[in-house]
């Protein structure tokens, strides 16, 4: 049997698990904690001699003794399909192949890689290690000639000793790689199939006497003051006699100080033996997300001459985890995890990302208020767990199971309840565990992801608590909670939270998948998050996910363009549900993780009956409000007043306290206070006066404004010529189309300002969010092709106005229902157009619709959009807390957001009024009589609804101006919450309008024209 086939071997002659950690020749070095610097260290790292083959038979027998000089080179760590080699394919669910356990196809892509290295003789008088941290799949290692051994298991590091095989001077690796395995049936994540080495290899020359494993437990005494610091070691001897009067010496340092030693002074150390250390710590600084404080111990080895054989360095971090009552508790206090799902992504190197991209990960997930990070669906680079530590991040660690492609035929839990692949799953958590054990990061072991329930998942949980008592176990599909210590679920939507939260089970609940991030979203975090904040037993939640999995490439014009499934021709996929991301696969962040930052704001503010007095509370979890100041401003009409800084009482976590702030003499007008919550003190992931989110309180409601004065100017002239109805006065005119009723051309000084013609609009370029309505309600109803009509137009004076009104009927082909719609234009003698817009549903379609607004083409020469609305940012009804109210000036093109695969997006909601201006100042004041929606693209809704990548899109000639009375909320349909009830649009009765007054530089103010109520102060009464 191929030993890629055989379940029942997973490896041969791969080393036991042991915890991730570098030795050194000294204590100053150890100190520094600098894996290059450390004993014995050689990066393979780099350039490999490299040939691609479609089967691994293919592979000839000189490859495994000879450099083959006529091969082309490949980059390690790296995935070969992104470096020309092999097919990419996208799924989310499904093998790509046959099931046939444990078969996989004959023709099995293989990367045939090469390395040659050179050692010093002295390195022949230690036991010299390889260690792989990522191959993906299946790999066979050789050194000149000679055989190693195998390993399978992608995402798990995996060490051979070399020592038998290696010589001074130039040795030869060769590494046989293969895509399929039998082990892929349990690595079926939601993610690209890729293959490759695709992180670190590198040697280890380890003293032939040494440290090969140790354990770190700490304990807190029962009122978390002192604490006890437990090490177990296991020594290895391969000198292959015994040796005697070895010392180990144990130190734990708080900076420069040692605050705890131990020793053992005469080891007797045959093959291997063990020692346990027992520290006392007299009230050590606790660990936790919020204060990641940690301690350095030193393990010290030295020869029966006293010489230091090596120093092994290990953070520690004093936490422990307790359950008690159906809640867990870190050191003592309760507390909720707020996480996200983290895959591994490059947007140019797959999953091989380098610890910069990495590092960036997770400062960007402390900078957005996240406190935990799940491992989704496999362990990290064993140095992520490390960052952790540092930077204070709450780890589920998830091993590398998932057998997600068996419920395609019905069975997800067919080999997960198949006793043969016992071993294969068990060995799975053991290697996890050992590797990460000593990180006080890490919480939750987490058994995989999406494999149904079975014996093999029995197994894994029992070895995982024989390995490791002290933290929890997750694994969602347990769904009885049978053997983990925390019920799960995933996409629960906001009212089943709710009765979870009412109807606790005996043990936490946390939702390890919500809110799928997709595309323009997601959509209803606040709402997920009062849930959350009302119940105790429901302690943590994970969008999906982090990151769009897109692939960069260039078009032909050098445009850049992000692939999906199916780009690459392969069949089956799941086209671009990979992009799924918090933020751009180039890590730039997205609305969706600013929206979560401040939903997630730990320090909540909120209004009280009493006026200018705030109620402020601790929403850390181990932290007192100290070091945080309040940035307060009275903004009057978008105009600030009196801001102020305050500090904040000492609160403690979950404590309030009212705050009084100072109010100056307000004038009349729109009053808010707004509140900034800033973060005074520097931390190695934000500077000092970070932002940590902020409120916006209505202090004060708009007056009613004075109209605006009567600017006396020439009667208007209204003439008839063929199919055309043209509305002149002083150096303006407005065109209207007789045969369609179109306003086709308004022309002032001369200058155009209609691009094409404004319509009413049912829909909108839909987002990922909303496909599963737009396939299953609204494109086989054809809300999408829904068809304009012309039915009357009235003409008529109102006063010295001239009135236009339309009549048309916007309704889909095939269906007898739509909307019987009414345009009135009312132009008056100054120049200034009032539009009010009605419509009556007629037919039976009670599903909801995407919005109900007014599709304007403007000129391209508008360059910059003022408003006094909600932003700066994009924000939609559900998802709007990342954005306040105010007074905003921004060029047209950055109104646009622009998603890697183009949907509706950049709408500001709250609009007051806006305007749009050219380059010389001249343009349009627009203010309707209740606050209306807006969004500007360079694109005409069609495109955004057509294109599929973002060098698809081609601007038009004209901006797309949406001037929308309603709009659908987000939600995260795409897998997670439908929209909520409240943010929900129905093909229902409505009216609603503004006032369009053309400007030029320097004639007035945007800000002066806001002063008055510019809708006309007579009602139209009909001819």
């Amino acid at each position: 049997m191929k030993n890629w086939e055989n379940i029942q071997k997973q490896s041969e002659n791969r080393l036991p698990a042991r915890a991730w950690f570098h030795s050194y020749q000294s204590v100053e070095q150890a100190r520094e904690l600098n894996r290059c610097a450390s004993q014995g260290f050689m990066l393979l790292s780099g350039t490999w001699t490299f040939h691609y083959f479609d089967n691994p038979e293919k592979v000839p027998a000189e490859f495994y003794r000879e450099l083959m000089n006529g091969w082309g080179g490949i980059t390690v760590p790296g995935m070969w399909q992104l470096e020309g080699h092999g097919k990419l394919q996208y799924t989310d669910e499904g093998y790509p192949f046959p099931i046939d356990v444990p078969h996989v196809p004959t023709n099995n892509p293989t990367g045939a890689y090469q390395r040659e290295f050179t050692l010093p003789a002295d390195w022949l008088q230690r036991q010299i290690i390889i260690k792989f941290d990522g191959v993906e799949t299946y790999f066979e290692v050789y050194l000149n000639g000679h055989y190693v051994g195998f390993s399978k298991g992608s995402r798990l590091s995996a060490e051979f000793d070399l020592s038998p095989y290696a010589h001074a001077g130039i040795n030869l690796l060769s590494v046989r790689v293969m895509q399929w395995a039998d082990s892929t049936y349990i690595e079926d994540q939601d993610m690209w199939w890729m293959a490759g080495i695709f992180r670190d290899v590198y040697l280890i020359g380890q003293p032939q006497v040494h440290l090969q494993d140790f354990t770190v437990v700490t304990e807190f005494d029962e009122n978390y003051g002192d604490a006890g610091l437990q090490i177990s070691c296991e020594l290895h001897n391969h000198t292959g006699t015994s040796v005697a009067n070895y010392q180990l010496h144990a130190q734990l340092f708080d900076g420069e100080q040692c605050i705890a030693e131990q020793s053992h002074p005469a080891l007797t150390i045959p093959h291997a033996s063990t020692c346990q250390f027992v520290m006392p710590v007299k009230q050590p600084k606790q660990w936790n997300a919020e204060q990641p404080n940690l301690y350095l111990l030193l393990l010290t080895l030295r020869d029966n001459s006293g010489e230091i054989v090596e120093v092994v360095p290990q953070q520690v971090g004093f936490r422990d985890i307790k359950v008690r009552d159906g809640l867990f508790y870190v050191n003592g206090r309760y507390l909720k995890l707020h996480g996200v799902n983290r895959h591994d992504h490059d947007h140019q190197k797959g999953r091989a990302v380098d610890m910069a991209r990495v590092e960036r990960d997770i400062i960007l997930m402390k900078q957005h208020n996240i406190n935990a990070v799940r491992t989704a669906h496999y362990p990290n680079d064993p140095r992520f767990y490390a960052l952790c530590d540092q930077y204070g991040l709450f780890v589920m660690a998830e091993t590398d199971l998932e057998s997600h492609g068996f419920a395609n035929v019905g069975n997800i839990s067919r080999i997960t309840d198949d006793p043969e692949w016992e071993h294969a799953y068990v060995e799975r958590i053991e290697r996890h565990v050992q590797a990460q054990k000593n990180h006080p990061s890490v919480i939750i072991w987490s058994l995989g992801n999406e494999s149904g329930y079975g014996c093999n998942i029995r197994a894994m949980a029992a070895r995982c608590r024989q390995l490791d008592p002290t933290r929890l176990v997750h694994y969602e599909e347990d769904r009885d909670a049978e053997v983990v210590d925390i019920i799960s679920t995933m996409y629960s939507r906001v009212s089943m939270m709710n009765a979870f939260g009412e109807y606790p089970h005996p043990k936490p609940r946390i939702i390890c998948e919500y809110a799928h991030a997709m595309g323009n979203g997601p959509g209803g975090l606040a709402q997920y998050q009062a849930v959350f904040n009302q119940h105790k037993s429901l302690q943590g939640h994970y969008i999906w996910e982090w990151c769009d999995h897109g692939l960069l490439v260039y078009d032909e014009q050098g445009r850049e363009r992000y692939q999906y499934g199916g780009d690459y021709g392969d069949y089956p996929n799941n086209y671009n549900f990979c992009m799924d991301g918090l933020i751009y696969p180039d890590q730039r962040p997205g609305p969706g993780l600013r929206e979560y930052k401040q939903v997630l704001c730990p320090v909540n503010v909120r209004e009280t009956a009493q006026a200018d007095v705030l109620l402020v509370e601790n929403r850390y979890w181990y932290s007192s409000l100290g070091d945080i100041e309040f940035r307060v401003a009275y903004q009057v009409d978008g105009k600030t007043l009196a801001p102020q800084t305050l500090a904040l009482p000492h609160l403690l976590p979950g404590e309030s306290e009212a705050l009084t702030v100072v109010s100056p003499e307000l004038p009349a007008g729109e009053v808010f206070i707004n509140v900034e919550i800033v973060k005074r003190s520097a931390t190695p992931y934000s500077a000092a006066m970070h932002t940590l989110g902020h409120f916006q309180i209505l202090r004060q409601t708009a007056v009613e404004r004075e109209p605006l004065p009567v600017v006396k100017a020439a009667a208007l002239h209204s003439e008839t010529q063929q199919h055309q109805q043209i509305i002149r006065g002083q150096d303006f005119s407005l065109t209207f189309c007789r045969l369609s009723g179109e306003l086709v051309s308004w022309l002032v000084d001369g200058e155009e300002i209609v691009g094409r013609a404004p319509h009413l609009t049912f829909f909108k370029p839909t987002i990922d969010n909303h496909k599963q309505e737009f396939e299953g309600l609204w494109q086989p109803y054809h809300l999408h092709l829904m068809q304009h009509n012309f039915r009357a137009m009235r003409h008529f004076s109102q006063g010295d106005d001239v009135v236009i009104e339309i009549d048309s009927t916007i309704a889909p082909p095939v269906f007898d229902f739509g909307m019987r719609c009414t345009y009135q234009w009312r132009i008056a003698p100054a120049g200034q157009v009032t539009l009010n817009l009605s419509g009556q549903p007629y037919g039976n379609y009670q599903a909801i619709i995407p919005k109900i607004g007014l599709d304007f083409g403007l000129s391209k020469r508008f360059k910059q959009v003022e408003y006094y609305g909600r932003g700066p940012g994009e924000n939609y009804s559900d998802s709007c807390q990342s954005n306040l109210i105010g007074h905003y000036r921004q060029p047209v093109e950055s109104l646009f957001e622009n998603y890697p695969f183009p949907q509706d997006n950049g709408n500001r909601q709250d609009v007051r009024w806006l305007s749009v201006e050219d380059e010389k100042g001249n343009g349009i004041f627009i203010q309707p009589p209740r606050p209306i929606n807006f969004s500007l693209w360079p694109y005409s809704a069609e495109m955004l609804q057509q294109a599929q990548h973002i060098n698809e899109l081609e601007a038009c000639d004209y901006l797309t101006l949406n001037l929308d009375h309603q709009i659908l909320g987000l939600g995260s349909n795409s897998w997670g919450s439908e929209v909520l009830d409240s943010f929900r649009v129905y093909l229902k009765a409505f009216e609603y309008g503004f006032t369009m007054v053309p400007f030029r530089h320097p004639q007035i103010a945007k800000s002066e024209l806001a002063q008055y109520d510019l809708q006309p102060q007579t009602a139209c009464a009909k001819s």
